[in-house]
């Protein structure tokens, strides 16, 4: 483009002032002029100016004038401090918030001219400056306050769910930016039973405990009595028609509960990071959500949470049809660590040959060179091709015990090492893994399954090993929380050690299918699966024994788990090896049940979902003066007409999270009497079962519920509410009551 210089001229008439015209010359291409401008046109200038300054300020003032205006008519009040005492309705519940002291949540019983209390901010000190809070939710109530020297804020609600149900749920959110504090409310026991929590080693039903405030994490009940279990679900429900559910997934915030600690009658609950086994995950505050619910009876009150506050997933799918069908055959007691090819290859010979039948071979502990490479010990199973095919001849699929550990002995910990596929060493340089011993290896990682990079080497792993020896499926053991190094770091960090536990079951799930068995289970309902009881000692009481084997299965339908898979008929040959010194030398050591025992535990167990066998029935032909093997026989014979019952609860469970097995309550939730039977069951809603779980006894006390039964055993009809005592049965025989329709 080409530039023309300026034309020239000797006036710009139109752009300057009449009186005086303006000299232009150009002078090397710049433009000069000797114009001066007069007195009276500055002035005027001036003038202009200022008109328009004052113009700006007087528009900017009134817009900022305006918008203050606006903002304080359409502007949520502020918050303002309010008087105490203070009481505040929330639906039929009442928030108590006093001068001094606790803050109390009240709600109504339906029915019952008592209420319930909790007791909130028990650690609190005095509570000052209550303000209601800014930007509350609808139908929330919000407030906030400084206690010792720390904020806090807590939100409520209460709901009710229509003219179908009694319940009512009151909500309740703590929540401090003081990390190093604590959030701890309780709630008043009262004199109802109460029901829920998670595996113990000596379970009843109604929950019998004293327990302090200690985390709310799995651990290993052999190792520590005292512990709770792999199955665990901040759930509790009461005859009263109560129940509490703390908000709690073992990934954002810690929690910790105690249970009539001290004698004090009072369920307690509390999220603290400091002092605790819980870590810091980011976490900008600490929180404590939860709800508390009431209803007419425990029956409508369990329900009406299952089915409008959904604490849970429902299964999305059941287990191996085969599972509920015929029982497993472990090897695990007959042989321990000692089991070989012969082993496994004579031990289904005997189960044939004794016409039994058999949903799963399991191989168990022992068949392994080095714990954590997932590789057959050639010295012990030379083909092992062999036996798999013997298994599938003989019409039984295979399934190989495998846990998340890796010994550092291993060909594998040198490959998890070097792709850091283990649970990690916080702030470590050189990225050592955390290790940490079990019951099988004194030095030993964690496979990460919260790293997906590890999670895929560790079932790509498992299915190599699967597929290279053509057998179906695994065990899978461990999980708790108790096997976690102290100082950890997940790939996916998490406050909890038992959010690595839940991983660990989802990946199993989803990697292996529904044909497998976990051990661990916290908020992880939904998976098609069996949940298995961790291993029951061989006796007879509550010291995780006989006793303990209904209690247990109901308290897992309760916490969302229908699938429930018992532990080994007659136990695992243990003898309370928890009180020993030496637990590795308990495992392994065999004390076996007598007979009697033994054959009572196969008669409370035939009716379960599912059944494992370990201790042979033929084991006692030549130490028992009765046939152990035929009676057995008859127990699974009784079974053989209700297998379809158990896939159709199944089936219902996915579509209503109901328990397979079910507590006598269940189908009247106001008969006190049925309350505290903790030997009896419900498959479903119409057959009852009455096992006999003592060893020297033939007789027992039944309790009928209200209804029309019939009584199989004695081919007679009853109605209920009735007790019958004594009751006898022998061995082959399994008292059961089916429900008339009404």
């Amino acid at each position: 483009m080409h530039l023309q210089e300026p034309r020239q001229a000797s006036t710009f008439s139109a752009c300057t002032p009449r009186n005086q015209p303006e000299k232009i010359q150009m002078t090397s291409r710049k433009w000069t002029t000797t114009y001066k401008e007069s007195e009276k046109e500055q002035f005027q200038r001036k003038k202009r100016i200022a008109y328009a300054i004052t113009g700006i300020v007087v528009v900017v003032c009134a817009g900022v004038l305006s918008g203050m205006i606006i903002w304080f008519v359409l502007r949520d009040p502020p918050p303002s401090l309010t008087q105490l005492p203070l009481s505040v309705p929330s639906g039929n519940a009442s928030l108590h918030i006093p001068t001094k002291g606790p803050i109390t949540l009240t709600l109504p019983l339906p029915g019952k001219s008592y209420r319930q209390n909790v007791v909130m901010g028990s650690v609190l000190g005095d509570n000052s400056e209550l303000l209601q809070c800014e930007n509350t939710p609808a139908s929330w109530s919000c407030y906030q306050f400084t206690s010792d020297q720390r904020r806090y804020s807590l939100s409520f609600k209460s709901e009710d769910f229509g003219n179908d149900t009694s319940l009512q749920c009151t909500s309740a959110a703590w929540s401090t930016p003081s990390l190093d504090g604590e959030l701890t409310d309780c709630i008043d026991l009262g004199s109802s039973h109460w029901f829920g929590g998670g595996l113990l080693f000596a379970q009843h039903w109604p929950m019998q405990l004293q327990k302090p405030m200690t985390p709310f994490v799995s651990g290993d009940i052999l190792q520590v009595p005292t512990d709770y279990g792999g199955v665990l679900e901040p759930y509790w429900v009461s005859t009263d028609g109560v129940g509490v559910i703390v908000d709690y997934n073992a990934k954002d915030q810690p929690l910790h509960t105690s249970w009539n600690a001290s004698g004090n009658d009072r369920l307690c609950f509390s999220s603290r990071l400091a002092n605790s086994l819980y870590k810091h995950a980011g976490q900008r505050e600490l929180r404590l959500n939860y709800k508390v619910c009431t209803a007419k009876n425990v029956v409508e009150l369990h329900k009406g949470i299952l089915k409008y506050v959904k604490p849970w997933s429902k299964p999305a799918g059941i287990p191996s049809r085969n599972l509920f069908e015929k029982p497993i055959w472990s090897t695990w007691v007959s042989y321990k660590t000692n089991v070989s090819q012969n082993n496994v290859m004579d031990f289904i010979t005997d189960i044939v040959r004794r016409n039994f039948t058999a949903s799963n071979i399991e191989i168990d502990d022992g068949y392994q060179e080095k714990y954590g490479d997932f590789t057959f010990n050639a010295a012990k199973f030379s083909n092992v091709s062999q036996v798999v095919e013997f298994s599938h001849r003989k019409g039984f699929k295979v399934t190989v015990w495998v846990y998340p550990f890796v010994n550092a002995d291993s060909a594998s910990f040198s490959e998890g090492y070097d792709n850091k596929y283990f649970v990690m060493s916080p702030n470590s340089s050189r990225n050592i893994p955390a290790m940490t011993s079990w019951w099988q290896g004194k030095l030993a990682s964690l496979v990460d399954f919260t790293n997906q990079k590890a999670s895929n080497w560790y079932f790509n792993k498992l299915n190599d090993f699967r597929h290279k020896y053509n057998f179906e499926s695994f065990k899978f053991d461990g999980g708790e929380a108790n096997w976690m190094p102290f100082c950890r770091t997940f790939d996916e960090d998490a406050v909890s050690p038992d959010y690595y536990g839940r991983i660990y079951a989802q990946q199993a799930a989803e990697r292996i299918g529904n044909g497998l068995e976990v051990r661990v289970g916290l908020h992880n309902q939904q998976l098609p699966i069996f949940v298995r009881m961790l291993d029951k000692d061989s006796v007879v009481g509550y010291d995780n024994g006989l006793k303990t084997l209904i209690p247990t299965a109901l308290t897992f339908g309760l916490l969302g788990y229908p699938f429930v898979l018992p532990d080994m008929i007659g136990g695992n040959a243990y003898r309370n090896l928890s009180q020993g010194n030496n637990q590795m030398q308990g495992l392994l050591e065999s004390q076996y049940p007598n007979d009697r025992l033994y054959l009572r535990w196969l008669g409370a167990t035939v009716f379960m979902p599912s059944l494992q066998f370990s201790i042979t029935p033929w084991y006692y032909e030549s130490r028992s003066k009765y046939d152990p093997t035929e009676i057995s026989k008859r127990l699974l014979q009784l079974r053989e007409p209700y297998t379809e019952l158990f896939v159709r609860l199944a089936n219902e469970a996915v579509t209503t999270g109901y328990p397979i097995i079910r507590p006598l309550w269940w189908i009247n939730g106001d008969d006190a009497t049925s309350w505290t039977v903790d030997d009896q069951f419900l498959v479903g809603d119409d057959l009852m079962v009455a096992p006999i779980v003592d060893d020297e006894f033939d007789y027992r006390t039944i309790y009928v519920p209200p209804g029309e039964w019939q009584d199989v055993l004695l081919q007679r009809n009853i109605t209920g509410p009735l007790t019958l005592n004594p009751y006898t049965a022998n061995l082959d025989q399994v008292p059961i009551f089916k429900r008339w329709p009404k």
